[in-house]
């Protein structure tokens, strides 16, 4: 089973410190730690993936690759994540999912 984590892009706010980062080395303020945790409570046998958006390119191959495909963001994120859905739409739950989404930017 492959599996493939996305974290979204913050827009480019004083609060996601985008340009404050090159000072101290660093691509991103927010790991995602939500999920770093599923991925360590996923059978050990199974490959993962993780992409953080605000520090690498989301790819085509990369959903390819994936069987499943997790989200996890906050409202803030809510327009990269629809981008990624728009751009990847696939899967049994994505009416739901955007129905979820589309109430966060509205």
């Amino acid at each position: 089973m492959n599996i493939l984590m996305v974290y979204p892009m913050y827009p480019d706010t004083f609060w996601s410190f985008k340009h404050a980062l090159k000072f101290v080395s660093k691509k991103a303020s927010f790991p995602p730690l939500g999920l770093l945790t599923v991925a360590a409570m996923l059978p050990k046998d199974w490959n993962k993936k993780l992409i953080d958006m605000n520090a690498n390119q989301l790819m085509d191959d990369d959903i390819l690759w994936a069987d499943i495909v997790f989200i996890s963001a906050m409202s803030i994120q809510s327009e990269s994540t629809n981008e990624v859905i728009q751009l990847h739409q696939a899967g049994p739950y994505l009416p739901a999912v955007l129905n979820f989404t589309q109430t966060l930017t509205t």
